[in-house]
């Protein structure tokens, strides 16, 4: 029963009420940032709440500039591997251009590996936003293909519960799930 102040006037007769124990103290770890199942070659750049949007932008496009230099040296490369071998018969010199080639429409600039010009930038929690624009704004770029993942990861907090006398008790560990978002950035 309540008054008009809000005050509560009477309770169950015979319950006594129990100070609650005190709130624990958590303690977060960082998320780890093992491999993940998509690509183990590819770069990773993983974004927070507060990483400023530009900065993300800039590592991207370095890091496909650097892949794009990397594929025009190795393809300057094969080109002159076969200039080299003049004995060579054509049907040689027609296989390796069909392998060459075929590095190239996989994905792998050329490079022979097949998810090297990847870029990946990685977000959890609040980040997820920065990710997604991050990834609009290079979804918007003509030489640029985009690819969205999302998924969970575990986090691990510690929380400490606190001992009568001011002093830290016990340690437990507390496992969470956190949504993740995965931008895959690549060059045409």
């Amino acid at each position: 029963m309540m008054n008009n102040d809000g005050d509560q006037l009477s309770q169950l007769p015979g319950a006594t009420t129990k100070k609650l124990p005190p709130i624990p103290k958590v303690r977060r770890r960082p998320i780890p940032s093992g491999p993940v199942a998509s690509t183990t070659s590819a770069r990773r750049i993983h974004v927070s709440a507060k990483t400023p949007f530009r900065s993300v932008t800039t590592r991207v496009r370095k890091q496909l500039d650097k892949y794009l230099r990397q594929s025009a040296s190795s393809r300057a490369t094969f080109t002159n591997k076969l200039s080299q071998k003049k004995n060579a018969s054509l049907g040689e010199r027609v296989r390796r251009i069909q392998e060459q080639s075929q590095n190239a429409t996989t994905g792998g600039l050329g490079l022979g590996l097949e998810n090297s010009g990847e870029v990946l930038v990685l977000g959890t929690g609040r980040a997820i936003q920065k990710v997604a624009e991050v990834a609009l704004f290079f979804q918007k770029q003509p030489d640029c293909i985009v690819q969205l993942r999302t998924g969970s990861v575990a986090a691990v907090d510690d929380v400490i519960s606190k001992e009568e006398d001011g002093l830290e008790g016990d340690v437990t560990e507390r496992a969470r799930m956190m949504s993740s978002l995965e931008a895959s950035i690549r060059l045409r």
